[in-house]
C-alpha cells in the first residue's frame, strides 16, 4: 500500500531570513513610580496589580478599569484619583 504523494511547490528563499534580528530583553525594576493618569486611560480594560498610596492609607489593589475621574478595582471599589499619592506597579 505504498502510494506516491504529489510534490508540494517551494519558493526558493533568495535572501537571508532574520526574523528576529532586533528584539527587546526587558531588565530592570518595574517599582517605578508612575501616574495614575499617564498609566490609565479612559474606556480600557486593564488587570494591573498597584501598590496604591491613599491620603490615609496603603492597599495592594488589581486595576481594572478607569473612567474619568476614578479607577476601578477588580472587587469593584472605586478609589477617586484625586486621593491618590503615590501609585506604583507592582
Amino acid at each position: 500500500m505504498k502510494k506516491d504523494l504529489p510534490k508540494v511547490f517551494r519558493t526558493p528563499i533568495s535572501k537571508p531570513i532574520q526574523n528576529n534580528s532586533t528584539f527587546f530583553y526587558g531588565k530592570g525594576d518595574r517599582n517605578e513610580e508612575v501616574s495614575p493618569l499617564d498609566t490609565f486611560k479612559t474606556n480600557q480594560v486593564y488587570r494591573t496589580k498597584v501598590k496604591i498610596t491613599l491620603k490615609d492609607k496603603v492597599v495592594e489593589k488589581t486595576i481594572i478599569g478607569r473612567t474619568e475621574n476614578n479607577l476601578i478595582t477588580l472587587d469593584n471599589e472605586i478609589i477617586a484619583i484625586t486621593d491618590i499619592v503615590k501609585l506604583e506597579l507592582l
